[in-house]
């Protein structure tokens, strides 16, 4: 089922094809303040999201390439669903790039 998620840096998630083993992919829209790759009017072109949920288990990926802005990095989301929250650890890696450590915490907008 499609779904919304938006994160305290005011990032969204639309998570729009799920599979009944709990593989799922969507689009990411990056509007965290301090990160690169920002969409905008310069970059209109949202992110691909794929992940996957088990149980309360979830991780999911973006590659930081949508086809007009390449930052050469990706980020892997891991943590747990609650309810309509998602408390997720993540680390944003690439070549040349130290590995860098935050939190997130996702609130489902829809449906």
């Amino acid at each position: 089922m499609p779904s919304g998620w938006q994160n305290q840096r005011g990032s969204d998630m639309k998570l729009y094809s799920t599979t009944p083993l709990g593989d799922f992919t969507g689009v990411y829209f990056n509007r965290a303040a301090g990160f690169s790759c920002q969409y905008g009017p310069t970059n209109p072109v949202p992110y691909n999201v794929t992940g996957h949920a088990n149980g309360t288990s979830v991780g999911f990926t973006v590659i930081w390439n949508n086809g007009i802005v390449n930052c050469n990095s990706k980020t892997v989301w891991k943590g747990t669903l609650t309810g309509r929250t998602l408390k997720m650890t993540w680390v944003l890696t690439g070549p040349g790039i130290q590995p860098i450590y935050g939190t997130d915490i996702f609130q489902q907008q829809w449906p």
